[in-house]
């Protein structure tokens, strides 16, 4: 599916589809940053922006990995699951 996106930031063509999947975010990062994949060189990009989505990257595998930490020590201390 073709969609409008800014121009890729390395070789500026302004034709890239949609992520659907990464390791980062699964199936939802890429829709919340607007991933696109350039049909060209096959940089990825903020589709919207045509910036980096780098930092926004960080902070969500960081606020994930934070959200998984937290929740594993309150069922641990909790003893809902019991070994």
């Amino acid at each position: 599916m073709q969609v409008w996106v800014q121009p890729c930031p390395r070789c500026r063509q302004q034709s890239a589809q949609p992520v659907k999947y990464t390791w980062w975010g699964g199936a939802l990062g890429p829709k919340l940053f607007n991933h696109v994949r350039c049909d060209y060189c096959g940089e990825q990009y903020n589709g919207k922006t045509g910036g980096s989505n780098n930092t926004a990257i960080a902070i969500y595998f960081g606020v994930s990995a934070v959200v998984g930490l937290i929740l594993g020590v309150v069922i641990f201390a909790t003893g809902v699951f019991r070994f």
